[in-house]
């Protein structure tokens, strides 16, 4: 990938990457203020502001604004406020880029603000605020924040009541606040796409130079960590934060961040989390930014687990202490193999998670960081604080940045010193016994590749579904396995694809390392699995719901059957593997029987008090011409569903209509989260939503068709390996695939049939309610 900086005659700082390959484009403008800027009397103002962004501009306000735009082109937008910054993103498919742009740059040079704006965004701060209230994320950062002192302490999020009722004022602070900050000095930009370097300067110059030069910076912020530890009640799991103040160059900071990072999320054996599951101290572990600026930042480390004592907590911190220490015996090789897994690792993400990456989150730099070890192991000097979160504790209220948090000191004694753990780093030399291949060959699909690797796919047939338990009992026995072949030049997977399971392998260049890669995978699926109960991460009530429908649409199988995939050139070592599953316990499928939905309306408990909906609608006729006007009528759906009910009805916080394969049935699903509204009437919303489009649907111009056929257009290519077999797999089943041929084929009278059947057919729909 090429890149290019530069900096345009009003002060805009732009960063440019030409991605050659990439069939689509990202954009992301930040702004360098956020939160902690606004004055004492607008808290949640810079929130509310990024909300009214999106409300309408200038140049483009109603259909033609940047979201609505940019949901018809299948593309994806989103924003965040941070303490202090501020960030503007979105990815489209790459010939739309211009144009996206251009509404991304006029929207926030030239805002409307309007009166009516504001009371709507306002609503919805206030039930995003509500929905935080006994969110455990959210309340786990406001207690690590409370022991940075000032401004952090502040409430930030927004609410009715701290906008008030005098709407002109409000509306006179926000135009205040954007004409300070949001001008072209205190901006930067970020474009990527296939477009040359050339082409990306132009874009950034023609519409980037259009921001207004002048404003003021953020004034600095000086942060010190307040000592003393705390325990807070919270339910779900039990997670240990250790966080630090680590100070330096902001770019220097985040490259050996990144790079520490590989070390840390290591699965392989000889790793720090590898030792954290074997003395059974916490399953999973991640490492973000609470807060950066240019000469600080808040590194946040979070371990998690069903239980985490304070004693436990102990020991993980003194292993993390002596897996940094132990980091000082890396060769200069070992360092570079590691180098080089964050860049692979980045170069997987799509063009909008990586500029997101540059801009605010942790992104490998271009060279090994200069004194790496030395970076280190200063950090267990750096300034620190813990939190562990406890399910019962003997606690007090505390009211901080507007929530209440229960919270009790935690004075952990001194704990004796463990002996060192024997990590070791990787690569690794040792030669790799070859597998006996049995005398039988199970058939093996061979499939064109679309990037130059072997490539095995292994998922349950279709229309079978794993249990979660099941799920994750999988996943545990293959990880480790997983990221020995990442070291060996390989990498894999065990994850959800549209809600179905699937393990994917991507397999290196040695034959016989690639073969014992595919044995080990095999013995682990093949080995029993141990019986645990699904792990509760805590999440808001419809991603509760998302997580049920698999398993509610089509009931699990105690022992499903399984398929298999082969897309690549090996011939040779195709069939080598061809053997091998011969031995795979769980018989390969040979046809796929019908699908045996469930339907009706299902409660599933959940935690939270919001009331929420998640109505799925399965594709009457499952064939490529269905599939094809389906995904055009959630197009024209998703905008329109949107504006009705969360911008026009303000009928709650998550509010989404939108097409969704789950457990390989294709459908169109509706989403609705409310804090006030029950699950009845906002089913009522859906229903009548649904009618409604019958008279819309009939207006449709065939200029509008072709728009949206256009637009799938540019999704029928498969990215991957890993795509590509799935879709075949799919076509040579009998299901629906997209592709050209039918969308191409679409007309307006299949679109309004589909319609009028999916509205029809209401005894198959599964709509999964909450039950606190």
């Amino acid at each position: 990938m090429h890149a290019r900086q530069l900096t345009l005659a009003n002060g805009l700082r732009c960063h440019l990457y030409h991605q050659p390959d990439a069939r689509e484009a990202a954009a992301l403008m930040r702004v360098q203020a956020g939160s902690l800027d606004e004055a004492d009397r607008w808290p949640g103002l810079a929130h509310l502001l990024e909300h009214l962004l999106f409300c309408g501009s200038e140049v483009f306000h109603g259909d033609d604004r940047l979201m609505p735009w940019l949901q018809q082109q299948g593309g994806q937008v989103n924003a965040t406020t941070q303490l202090s910054r501020s960030a503007y993103f979105f990815q489209l498919p790459a010939a739309a880029l211009s144009a996206g742009v251009q509404r991304l740059c006029d929207m926030l040079a030239a805002p409307l603000l309007t009166a009516q704006a504001i009371q709507q965004e306002a609503a919805v701060i206030e039930a995003e605020y509500q929905l935080l209230q006994n969110h455990a994320d959210t309340l786990s950062e406001a207690a690590v924040l409370d022991k940075l002192p000032g401004r952090f302490k502040r409430f930030r999020v927004g609410s009715r009541f701290a906008f008030g009722d005098n709407v002109t004022e409000l509306q006179s602070a926000l135009r205040d606040f954007h004409r300070r900050f949001y001008r072209a000095e205190n901006m930067e930009l970020w474009l990527q796409g296939p477009q040359s370097l050339d082409e990306l300067e132009q874009l950034a110059a023609r519409f980037g130079g259009s921001l207004l030069a002048g404003g003021e910076c953020a004034a600095a912020v000086k942060a010190t960590l307040l000592r003393g530890d705390r325990l807070l009640l919270s339910g779900g799991e039990e997670n240990f934060w250790l966080t630090m103040l680590v100070a330096g160059d902001e770019q220097t900071v985040r490259d050996n961040v990144t790079l520490l990072k590989t070390f840390w999320q290591d699965e392989a054996p000889g790793s720090l989390l590898a030792q954290l599951r074997t003395e059974a101290l916490c399953e999973t572990y991640d490492a973000h930014w609470l807060w950066q600026d240019e000469r600080q930042a808040l590194l946040a480390l979070r371990f998690s687990a069903r239980r985490i004592s304070p004693a436990q907590a102990q020991q993980i911190e003194q292993r993390v202490w002596q897996h940094l220490a132990a980091l000082a015996e890396c060769t200069a090789l070992q360092l570079r193999h590691y180098a080089q897994l964050a860049q692979e690792d980045f170069a997987t993400l799509s063009p909008l998670e990586q500029l997101r990456g540059r801009a605010l989150g942790l992104a490998p730099g271009c060279a090994l960081p200069d004194n790496f070890t030395d970076f280190a192991a200063a950090l267990p000097d750096c300034p620190r604080t813990r939190l562990l979160t406890q399910q019962q504790i003997d606690g007090a209220p505390h009211h901080t940045q507007g929530f209440t948090l229960q919270l009790a000191e935690w004075l952990p004694p001194s704990l004796a010193a463990t002996k060192p753990a024997a990590f070791h780093f990787y690569p690794a030399s040792a030669a790799v016994p070859l597998p006996r291949l049995p005398p039988v060959a199970e058939p093996l699909p061979l499939i064109a590749p679309v990037k130059q690797v072997e490539t095995l796919l292994l998922r349950p047939a279709f229309y079978q579904t794993l249990s979660d338990e099941d799920a994750q009992s999988r996943q545990r026995q293959l990880r480790p396995l997983l990221a020995e072949l990442r070291h060996a030049g390989g990498n894999g997977s065990w994850q959800q694809t549209h809600a179905s399971w699937q393990l994917l392998l991507n397999l290196p260049a040695s034959a016989d390392r690639a073969l014992f890669s595919v044995h080990q995978a095999i013995q682990a699926l093949n080995t029993p699995m141990l019986a645990q109960p699904a792990a509760n991460t805590p999440s808001i009530v419809i991603r509760q719901l998302l997580a049920a429908l698999p398993t509610r649409l089509i009931k699990p199988l105690p022992a499903p059957q399984w398929l298999a995939a082969w897309c690549g050139t090996n011939t040779a070592l195709s069939q080598r593997v061809a053997h091998l599953l011969s031995d795979f316990t769980p018989d390969l499928a040979r046809d796929t029987p019908p699908a045996r939905l469930q339907h009706g309306i299902v409660p599933i408990a959940c935690d939270g008090r919001d009331q929420a909906l998640l109505l799925f609608m399965p594709l009457p006729q499952a064939d490529d011409a269905s599939l094809a006007a389906l995904r055009v009528l959630a197009l024209m759906l998703e905008t329109r569903f949107f504006q009705r009910l969360r911008m026009d009805q303000q009928i709650g916080y998550v509010v989404s209509a939108r097409y969704q394969r789950v457990a390989d049935v294709d459908g169109l699903m509706l989403a609705l989260q409310s804090p006030d509204i029950s699950w009845r009437a906002l089913l009522g919303h859906c229903k009548r939503f649904m009618r409604e489009m019958v008279a819309e649907i009939a207006a449709i111009s065939p200029q509008k068709l072709a728009a949206w056929q256009a637009s799938l257009m540019t999704q029928c290519a498969s990215k991957d390996n890993g795509e590509a077999a799935l879709e075949t797999l799919r076509q040579q089943h009998g299901l629906a695939t997209l592709n050209r041929a039918a969308i191409q084929a679409l007309t307006l009278p299949q679109f309004e049939q589909l319609h009028q059947r999916l509205l029809s057919e209401r005894h198959r729909w599964l709509i999964l309610v909450n039950q606190s």
